[in-house]
């Protein structure tokens, strides 16, 4: 069984490469693309993560 925080981490994995592949079709800075895969598909699942734990253990 998957836990929650792997079904979040999947969730925004597959959210950021949804956002990737239109910005890679498109013709963004160079920097974009990276910034994009960091922010929504690394950092936001751990925030999320984060959040619904501390509301989980209140």
């Amino acid at each position: 069984m998957i836990s929650r925080e792997n079904t979040v981490i999947i969730g925004f994995i597959v959210l950021a490469t949804l956002l990737v592949v239109p910005l890679s079709e498109s013709d963004p800075p160079v920097w974009a693309a990276p910034i994009v895969i960091i922010g929504v598909g690394v950092i936001a699942p751990i925030l999320v993560n984060e959040y619904l734990n501390r509301n989980e253990s209140s």
